[in-house]
This record gives structure tokens, C-alpha cells and sequence, in this order.
């Protein structure tokens, strides 16, 4: 008979976490004694001020020359010219002098919702986002803005790769202090002390039936549980065992949150975004309630992340680019009524990022190739709207926008200004520049 090694410590919380997938769900990290899975027990009403960022991410390189456009002088007609078949033209978007007075741009037309956040001055948009060096590759440039230092983890000695992971370790290290929904285990994460919860959507955070005994499929959970809880602590069997127990209640905790939230949701009328002719939601839509789910739920989130993809609008942008910004415009709308009517919209700050902007000329399939400097849309009730930044002409003369805010800089402010948490020990890269936004 074979025995068991022991196992160092780091080893040990990798299986431990194994185990707890094993289990079904994603691992929520080793717990010891009476210890809540989530940190504090679950209540059907949003934590009081609690701050909370969400971050979507526009995967496959946003364009945000016509996200955000220039309607007057030199630098509108350059845009209209290096675009001459999908450059919106004065008047074609949606005016930005309903609240802070922008006269300069306007916004895609997609954007009705983004448009009504803005006259009651919940927007700030910010140009020409990058970092120094730009790569024009998708994955090497989304790992920058995973890692959050440009010279990756060569840069970030002793400390855990991702930027999210950094700050959870730091200032939210329970196991529902950051959440990734709907994108999968990003490079953001890695590194995080504890394993944070990362799923495809809540509804899949729980215990398949096996349809062989579907009748039997509560008592087979609770016998489970049952033998699970008559294990030994202290040894490595245990361990496992506490692990999948927590897995267990963390599951009773989410599904519990789900039926709550579905109750308020009804009397409230909050119905999130359908896909035309389906009763099923939006890929924003899902995810959003998802977040919104977790925050009425009374769990204690600090960063949420999700996102959806297809921004890589290489051609026939128009129409793909107005179906995409009208997903993500159609799911902030309810999310800020949901927040509004939860009373919790003045701690929200959501903040959409993408990998890239585009090319400032067009290519000949009627799309874009990829570009750098990009506009980054940071909504909220804390939020100071308006238009931090612009394009110059010579900015447009040159093949895609230069960068004069690094990004890091953003979720610097968004970190130490809203979150309350010095941002120093999360981005320790040394930057060439440092341009920090007024947005809260």
C-alpha cells in the first residue's frame, strides 16, 4: 500500500484547490474551523457602502475612434477622410452637451443609454489610453493589461502576476473579494493567495443532477455532505474535506442569492436585455444580472470582471460594431436602474476597457486593423463626467492614436479614490508618464 507524502505548504493549497473542483465548482480556497465560505454569512440586501469597481472588457480591440468620434475642425475632417465609408458624420451621433458640454465630439449612435448616463454627469470619457511601447498582437497586449506593468513579470518580482490578484492578496483576500464572470481564468487573477471565484455564469455555480437519479438529488447531496463532515481535521484528508464542504455551502449561498435576487427583481420590475425573438439574455445581459445578483446578495465584491468579445472589426465593422455597442449599452441601463433602485449607484464605478483602438484609416474590407491610443469609459454615480483628453490633428495624421494616459493610471484613481486602498504595492512599475484623470 502506497503512502502520502507530505506536502509543503504551497503544494498543499494547490490540491486543496484541485479538490474542491473536483467537487464540482471552482475551489474557494482551505477553511478552518466555523469560518463562513464567503467571509460573512449571506443576507438578501446589498452591503452599505461598500465600493465596488466592475470592470468590462471589450475583447478584440474596441474601436474607439468610433466609439467616441470628433465632429468639428481639423481633426473631424481628417477622421471623415482617412474613413471616408465608416466615419459618422456631425449630427449622425448622439450630442455630449446634454450634461458636461463637449461640443467637439459625439457619441456612437448606439449609445442612447451611455448618452442619458452622461447628461446626468455619470461618464467620464478618457482618450487616448495605452502604455508605453505599444503591441499591436491581442494576447500580448491583453497580458499587459492583466499584468499591469508593461515589462510583465520580469517587473513584478515577488509578487503574484496579475494586477487583480495583487490587489486581492492586498485589500480583499476573502473568497468573493474578486469575481470574474463570464471570461474565464484571466492572467489578472493569477497569483491570487485564495482562490477567487471564476465562472461562467452563477446559474452553473452549483451540483449537477445526475439525471440516472434525479429524484434522489437533495438526498444525495445532503449524504454527501453528511460523510464529508464526519472526516477527521487536522490531517491532509480533512482538508479535502473541509474544501469540498465549502464548495457545498458556497453553492447553497449563490443559489440562495439567485432566488432572492429573482424575488426583488419581479416586484421591481427589472427585466435584463433579450436576445431579438428569444426569452434568453444578452451575453452583457447575463452577466450583468450576474454581478448584480452577487451585490443585492450582500456578498463582499470589490472587483468585478467580465466582458464579451467580437471587437476585432476587421471588416464590415458598421454594422458588427453597432450590434456590439448596443449590447453592452442595452445591459448598463437596466444595471444602472437595478443599482439606482437598490440604492447602492453611488458605489458603483464600471469601467470599460479594451486591449487596443484601431487604425485611424480604414482598411478596404470596410473595417479597421489594429491600433493603440483608445478612449476608456468610466461610469458610475461617484463618477466626474466629461471628456478627459482629445485627439489633435497631428494625432490623426499618424496611422492610430498615440497614448498620453496609461492605463494604470485609471485603475490607480479608481483603486485610491473610490476604493479607498493605496494603489503603490498593485502597480510598482516604474511609468515614463503619469497622467491621472480627475474621474471621482
Amino acid at each position: 500500500m502506497k503512502t502520502i507524502k507530505a506536502i509543503g505548504s504551497e503544494s498543499r493549497r494547490n490540491f486543496l484547490r484541485v479538490a474542491g473542483a473536483g467537487a464540482g465548482l471552482l475551489a474557494l480556497g482551505a477553511l478552518s474551523g466555523k469560518d463562513m465560505p464567503f467571509g460573512k454569512p449571506i443576507q438578501a440586501t446589498p452591503l452599505a457602502n461598500h465600493k465596488r469597481v466592475i470592470i468590462i472588457n471589450m475583447l478584440g480591440g474596441n474601436d474607439g475612434l468610433n466609439t467616441v468620434f470628433p465632429t468639428t475642425g481639423a481633426v473631424a475632417t481628417k477622421y471623415q477622410t482617412k474613413r471616408p465609408q465608416i466615419a459618422y458624420l456631425p449630427g449622425q451621433g448622439l450630442s455630449l452637451t446634454g450634461g458636461p458640454n463637449v461640443p467637439d465630439y459625439e457619441l456612437n449612435p448606439a449609445l442612447v443609454n451611455v448618452q442619458s448616463m452622461w447628461n446626468a454627469g455619470d461618464v467620464g470619457i478618457v482618450y487616448k489610453v495605452g502604455y508605453p511601447q505599444q503591441n499591436l498582437s491581442h494576447f500580448v497586449s491583453e497580458d499587459i493589461w492583466s499584468w499591469g506593468a508593461r515589462g510583465g513579470p520580469l517587473a513584478l518580482p515577488g509578487v503574484a502576476p496579475g494586477w487583480v490578484a495583487r490587489y486581492a492578496n492586498a485589500y480583499a483576500s476573502t473568497a468573493m473579494g474578486v469575481v470574474s464572470i463570464g471570461v474565464g481564468r484571466r492572467l489578472d487573477f493569477e497569483g491570487a493567495a485564495t482562490s477567487p471565484v471564476l465562472v461562467s455564469s452563477l446559474g452553473a455555480f452549483n451540483f449537477d443532477t445526475d439525471y440516472n437519479y434525479s429524484s434522489n438529488h437533495v438526498l444525495r447531496l445532503a449524504k454527501v455532505q453528511a460523510i464529508l463532515g464526519q472526516q477527521p481535521t487536522g490531517d491532509l484528508a480533512g482538508d479535502i474535506a473541509a474544501a469540498q464542504l465549502a464548495s457545498f455551502a458556497g453553492s447553497a449561498a449563490v443559489q440562495s442569492a439567485i432566488a432572492d435576487y429573482t424575488t426583488y427583481a419581479t416586484a421591481n420590475s427589472i427585466a435584463y436585455p433579450t436576445n431579438p425573438g428569444s426569452t434568453n439574455l444578452t451575453s452583457m445581459g447575463s452577466r450583468m444580472r450576474d454581478v448584480a445578483r452577487l451585490i443585492y446578495g450582500g456578498f463582499d465584491t470589490r472587483v468585478f470582471y467580465t466582458g464579451y468579445g467580437g471587437f476585432d472589426t476587421h471588416a464590415g465593422q458598421i454594422a458588427a460594431h453597432t450590434s456590439l455597442l448596443t449590447t453592452l449599452d442595452e445591459a448598463l441601463a437596466v444595471f444602472r436602474t437595478d443599482m439606482q433602485t437598490m440604492g447602492v449607484w453611488n458605489d458603483v464605478v464600471i469601467v470599460v476597457i479594451s486591449e487596443f483602438g484601431r487604425r485611424s484609416y480604414e482598411n478596404g474590407s470596410l473595417g479597421t486593423d489594429h491600433g493603440h491610443g483608445n478612449c476608456v469609459l468610466v461610469l458610475g454615480g461617484p463618477v466626474n463626467g466629461g471628456l478627459f483628453g482629445g485627439i489633435s490633428s497631428t494625432d490623426m495624421d499618424a496611422e492610430h492614436l498615440p497614448y498620453d494616459t496609461d492605463y494604470r493610471d485609471i485603475y490607480r484613481e479608481l483603486l485610491q479614490d473610490h476604493l479607498g486602498n493605496n494603489p503603490a504595492a498593485i502597480f510598482p512599475e516604474t511609468q515614463p508618464t503619469s497622467n491621472i484623470p480627475n474621474l471621482i
